[in-house]
């Protein structure tokens, strides 16, 4: 697609993740609005310098999510598409990293609900919960019954999450399979830390009630 050749060359240049929030500097907010409003008006320089101020943040979240770096490398790379398509509304009242977690977070639900209907993913392996409701991560050697089962377990617990409400499925997929922090949560989703830690609270009950069968 034209305009978009920078986006994955971006991508493919990105080392290993950092940190998934920086501090942002006064002087770099404003090169970053002269880099969104270049980019508006077609300069796919001034785009491709946008993906590699964000790319190892949005890659970052979404591997701790689908932990595999082929599959988070090409839904990153559709977030910076996406984003370069609708870049036009963009408000700068927001901020850029903030609009850029949206669009990975509706691509991911997009994913979760396509891997539930055919019967897919099993990322999670283990049928104990821990103490904030979420299946441990089990490190041991299965066999092949096992991961059939683990395979199974997996699906339960995304149908499970795919259920709740929207209010409570957000910040779940963001802080417990994601790993963000609550501050970042906050950021993402446009709300107060306090209401983060509110929902993901309510959200974990009753993510528990419904796998209580598995423990």
């Amino acid at each position: 697609m034209a305009g978009t050749s920078s986006v994955g060359t971006a991508l493919d240049s990105g080392n290993a993740p950092k940190a998934a929030f920086a501090p942002v500097s006064d002087f770099a907010a404003r090169q970053e609005l002269n880099l969104i409003a270049a980019a508006r008006e077609g300069d796919r320089d001034a785009y491709g310098r946008l993906v590699e101020l964000h790319q190892d943040r949005i890659f970052a979240t979404l591997l701790r999510h689908v932990r595999d770096e082929h599959k988070a490398r090409d839904l990153a790379q559709e977030t910076f598409i996406q984003a370069y398509r609708a870049i036009h509304t963009y408000e700068d009242r927001a901020k850029f990293s903030t609009w850029l977690y949206r669009i990975a977070l509706n691509l991911l639900t997009s994913q979760h609900r396509a891997e539930v209907a055919l019967k897919r993913g099993g990322g999670q392996s283990k049928a104990s919960l821990d103490a904030e409701g979420m299946p441990e991560p089990d490190a041991t050697v299965r066999g092949p019954d096992e991961n059939v089962a683990a395979n199974e377990i997996g699906v339960i617990v995304r149908e499970a999450i795919e259920t709740l409400d929207d209010e409570y499925k957000s910040v779940v997929i963001l802080r417990d399979l994601q790993g963000l922090s609550y501050e970042e949560v906050a950021e993402v989703l446009g709300l107060a830390p306090g209401t983060v830690r509110s929902r993901l609270h309510r959200g974990r009950e009753k993510l528990r009630e419904k796998l209580r069968h598995l423990e």
